[in-house]
């Protein structure tokens, strides 16, 4: 990383860190994560994805297990 950005990203950081008014919006920023995870809007597509990558995850199983049996020598 370059100096520059490093140095950005140091003092935003410090900012957010070591001041009230840092704090505060640290603060607000985690407070609006919070509402938005709890919305069951974002509830219904985590719930979504969820079960779409746990179904995948199956099909991929079996598919794989599939293969390492049918290679093996026996």
């Amino acid at each position: 990383m370059k100096a520059g950005p490093a140095f950005v990203v140091g003092a935003a950081l410090g900012y957010l860190l070591g001041t009230e008014k840092g704090r505060q919006q640290l603060d607000k920023a985690k407070d609006w994560a919070t509402e938005t995870w709890k919305d069951p809007r974002v509830q219904a597509k985590v719930s979504d994805v969820t079960s779409s990558v746990t179904e995948f995850a199956k099909e991929q199983g079996s598919a794989l297990k599939d293969r390492t049996a049918g290679s093996s020598p026996s």
